[in-house]
This record gives structure tokens, sequence and C-alpha cells, in this order.
């Protein structure tokens, strides 16, 4: 089975294809699926959005609607087509044009004149992410998913995002493409943390007991305010910091420890005592705030100074995760640790998170660089874990959810 996924929940645009097989395990002669990556595509709009300081909405939802035609070209030329002609491509283009111009005319426009979608490609199922994210950005992807189901008659089904960077983490990317390969296998019950601009969950991950989903969820941890993506975020724009902010700031707070600079403040750890698992962090923002008031109010807003904050707002987010994460490893007895999303890339947190695994003698399971942020990748993982059931959906019933939880 050939699966494409979807992705366009921020301010990526991706896309991905991906082959599934069954095969036989050695577990007591099971079916197993393995999986290969023909090819993933990820256009990043971050440049674009960082005059904002952050992501802007509608900018995002238009660069999708111009991207995700040209990315569908390109990835098409690596998969075999069934060397088979659309019979009624004219009229089912006007068709799509009254059922989807007002909803989005530019991504109806990028549909025109291109040729290659005439030729109905070796695809057996869409995956979409249809939340959480920004809504006027989810509808593109859904948008076009929709579309292309109907012009060439493939199924789509939804995926939840959070669920993506999940079974993301359980792909070895450092395998090449074309290469068959499983799933990592995830010893139960598991602690998901999943770390992003928009999330910051703590996700107890069991047995799904023939759900449609791999497996079942339960939210038991989770920001009150900030993410810890977007406090990054946010430190970096008080310290005159480019977005997207968090690799601006573990550049500074590296350069802190290699010079030996030591903060001239001291950062709260916020609800680090507490006995739940919540996270907090416009406190931690509004911390920075203050330090940098003062910085400036007694002239020592310099380069030592941003480095020293840096370094100490990187350690006290650090501290807080890493208290979390064995707190919910005890707390559920968890038997193995997954790590998701963009802010896993940081190297100091995912030093700290192995050693959370080795002090507890349990694997831990972190996405490559690729897939830490958002992709496709992921996606069409989700979509071909999907039981044949799931593909029964009315793709005009799908609808974009920006504050969809995973733990349904």
């Amino acid at each position: 089975m050939v699966i494409l996924g979807i992705e366009t929940s921020c301010d990526e645009t991706a896309l991905a294809l991906i082959e599934t097989r069954k095969i036989a395990s050695d577990n007591k002669n099971a079916v197993g699926t393995e999986y290969r990556v023909i090819q993933s595509l990820v256009h990043s709009q971050a440049e674009l959005h960082s005059a904002y300081g952050g992501v802007f909405p509608t900018l995002a939802k238009r660069e999708h609607s111009k991207n995700l035609v040209p990315l569908l070209e390109k990835i098409l030329k690596d998969l075999p087509a069934k060397n088979k002609k659309h019979s009624s491509f004219t009229q089912t283009l006007n068709t799509l044009q009254k059922q989807y111009g007002e909803q989005n005319f530019d991504l109806l426009e990028s549909f025109k004149n291109v040729p290659f979608l005439e030729n109905i490609p070796n695809i057996d199922r869409i995956a979409v992410t249809e939340g959480p994210g920004l809504e006027p950005a989810l509808w593109v992807g859904i948008t076009f998913a929709r579309m292309l189901g109907e012009l060439w008659n493939i199924p789509v089904v939804p995926v939840n995002h959070m669920e993506g960077h999940v079974i993301g983490s359980l792909l070895d990317d450092d395998k090449p493409y074309g290469s068959w390969q499983q799933l990592k296998e995830l010893s139960l019950p598991a602690v998901a943390l999943l770390i992003s601009g928009g999330h910051t969950e703590l996700i107890k991950i069991e047995d799904s007991k023939n759900t449609d989903r791999a497996f079942k969820y339960t939210l038991i941890g989770q920001t009150r305010d900030d993410a810890v993506g977007e406090a990054f975020d946010k430190a970096a724009r008080l310290l005159e910091l480019p977005y997207p902010g968090g690799p601006h700031i573990s550049k500074l707070a590296h350069e802190a420890y290699e010079q030996k600079i030591e903060p001239s403040v001291k950062l709260p750890r916020p609800m680090i005592n507490s006995k739940d698992l919540n996270f907090s962090f416009s406190g931690l923002k509004t911390a920075v705030l203050y330090a940098v008031r003062d910085a400036r109010t007694a002239n020592k807003f310099g380069d030592n100074f941003k480095k020293g904050l840096a370094y100490e707002f990187e350690q006290s987010v650090s501290d807080v995760l890493d208290s979390k994460l064995r707190q919910a490893v005890e707390n559920i007895g968890g038997q193995s640790i997954i790590i998701g999303g963009g802010v896993s890339a940081n190297h100091v947190l995912r030093k700290r998170f192995q050693k959370i695994a080795y002090d507890y003698n349990i694997p831990i399971f972190m996405p490559s660089q690729h897939l830490s942020g958002d992709n496709a990748l992921m996606i069409a993982l989700v979509g071909a874990s999907y039981s044949s059931d799931k593909t029964n959906i009315n793709s005009k019933e799908i609808r974009a959810d920006g504050t969809q939880k995973l733990s349904r």
C-alpha cells in the first residue's frame, strides 16, 4: 500500500510518500508491517514569518496554497505512475472549482495548467493532518487532500498531528530512502513528552486493544499557558534574536557554557515542585522580560548578559521538563519514553532525557532532525496504521480542529 501524507498545521508545507507491506513475524506467525520511505519533502516558511516574530496565520495559509502543488509534482517523480490518464480531468476540475473555489481560490488556481495531475498515481490512501494547529493552515491541507481524493478516487483519512509526533519517533530515519524497516518496538505503558511551539504535553501510552489507532493515549499533564517552544520564541524576541527562537537561544547558551559566562540572573523553575504533571511557562517569560528591562536600565544589556540569560533560560526549561518526565515515569510505571515535537531537537534537552532513560533503565525513542519538526512522513505513518474501516469516512466530513486533543 502506498500512502501520501499531507501536513500543513503551522508554517511547514510538507508532503511524503511511504509504502507498506505485510510480513510474517517471529511472534507465533503473527503478521507485522514493514515501511519504506519513498520521499519526504518539507518547505519551511520560517524566514517569511521572522518579520512578525512568530507565525502569521494568513501568510501561512497563502504559502501553503502556493507550495502544495509544486511539492506534489516533485514527490510524484519518485513514484511509478499507473500509466492511466484521468478520463474527464477538465470536467472534474471544474466541479472542484465550484465546490472549493470560495474556500481557497489560490489553491484552485494552482491546479490549473499542471498536466501531471491528469496522470493517476499509484497511491492507495491519502493521510492529512486535521488538528491541532492553526485552522486557516489546516484547512488548506484538508482541502488539498479532498481535491486529490476526488480527482483520483483515493480515500482520505484524517490524522492527529500529535499522534504523528509519537509514531514518527519510532521510525529509524537514519536508514536511506527505499530501505524496508519496521517501527521500533515500544514497551508499554510508555510516557510521551511532546514539546513544540504549540504544545507541552505528557501522554500515557497503552495497548489500543484493537481500536482504529495504534495505541491508546491518555493525557496526564499539559501546560496551563505557554507551550515550551512558544516560551523559547518569546524569550528570544526579548533578547533581540530571530524567529524561530529555540536554535538561537541554544547557540548563545552553548557559547556561555564554553566561555564560562556566569548568568547574572537566576530564573524561576515554574511548577517544578507541584505534585501534578502540569507545566507553566508564562511566568518564566515574564522573569526574562524583567531581567532584560533591568539590564537595559543598568546599561548592561550586552553580549555576555544575553549569553548568560540564554543559558539560564535553557537550564530552567531543562530542569522543569526533567523533573516532570521523571515524575510521569514513576507515576505510571513507564517502561519506555517517547520524545516528540520540534523542541526535541535541542541537544541539551536530549542529553537530559537520555540520562532519565539511563537512570530508570528503560529505552527512549527520540526523532531524528528531519522528524523532530513538523513533517508529512509522520502523518503518512499514522495514516498507514489505520484499519481499512477508517478509510470509509467521507472526506467532506473532515474538519480542521485547531485544539484537537490526542487523548479522546
